[in-house]
């Protein structure tokens, strides 16, 4: 009996070293998933300069600009993965007075010859029936750059952060 209550300690002692081991963050100090514990590059150069520009257009309900920022067939998809025409996401954008404000933060970004993708954190206000309502969200976009031509958003992604059981995801 003495020899079983010293294995199980034995035991019981390895298994909680192992779990202790597993919840110390990595060596490289990363933190987060991601792809092997890499780091999200932030955002630069015409990523972020496409992002400003976004958020620019929007902030003076500039249409013809968004609209000349998409290609012919981009796909906007939401929060839900409903994909509505994207020239629908850019009339919603660009409807109401006043001008729906939109600020960034926390942007990512990573791009190949004629490829590229930009994420950011985003508050969006606006006035709804009157009074001030404001989103948060994370937008990622992907970028493709055709031959002879300015960057064209090619998928765009928005997903509101919600409150579910006192968490905000």
């Amino acid at each position: 009996m003495k020899k079983l209550t010293f294995l199980f300690v034995v035991f019981a002692v390895a298994m909680m070293c192992a779990v202790l081991v597993a919840q110390q963050p990595p060596a490289s100090g990363a933190r987060g998933g991601g792809m092997r514990g890499m780091q999200v590059p932030p955002a630069s150069g015409p990523m972020l300069d496409i992002a400003n520009k976004l958020v620019d257009a929007i902030n003076k309900q500039d249409t013809a600009t968004l609209q000349k920022m998409l290609a012919s067939d981009a796909v906007f998809l939401d929060e839900d993965g409903h994909a509505p025409p994207a020239l629908n996401w850019i009339a919603k954008l660009t409807a109401g007075t006043p001008a729906k404000q939109i600020e960034i933060s926390a942007t990512h970004s990573q791009m190949w010859d004629d490829a590229g993708w930009v994420s950011f954190n985003y508050t969006l206000t606006e006035t709804f029936q009157g009074q001030p309502k404001t989103v948060k969200g994370t937008a990622s976009i992907v970028l493709r750059k055709p031959v002879d031509a300015d960057w064209q958003i090619q998928l765009v992604h928005g997903a509101l952060y919600q409150k579910v059981a006192g968490i905000t995801q």
